[in-house]
């Protein structure tokens, strides 16, 4: 087997820090993206989602 990617303990404690923003950064859009839901009536996301799904 060859060898592998070495990472230092530095480069590993950045890659948990990114790894952490991008989780909070995916939760602030699900919770953005569910008001958005809650408040716009169903017609509306309902086309919105028929755009996405069609292409």
């Amino acid at each position: 087997m060859g060898k592998g990617l070495k990472l230092t303990k530095k480069d590993l404690k950045e890659l948990k820090e990114e790894m952490r923003r991008n989780r909070q950064q995916r939760m602030e859009f699900i919770d953005m993206y569910a008001e958005w839901l809650k408040k716009t009536p169903n017609k509306v996301w309902s086309r919105q989602q028929a755009k996405y799904f069609n292409k």
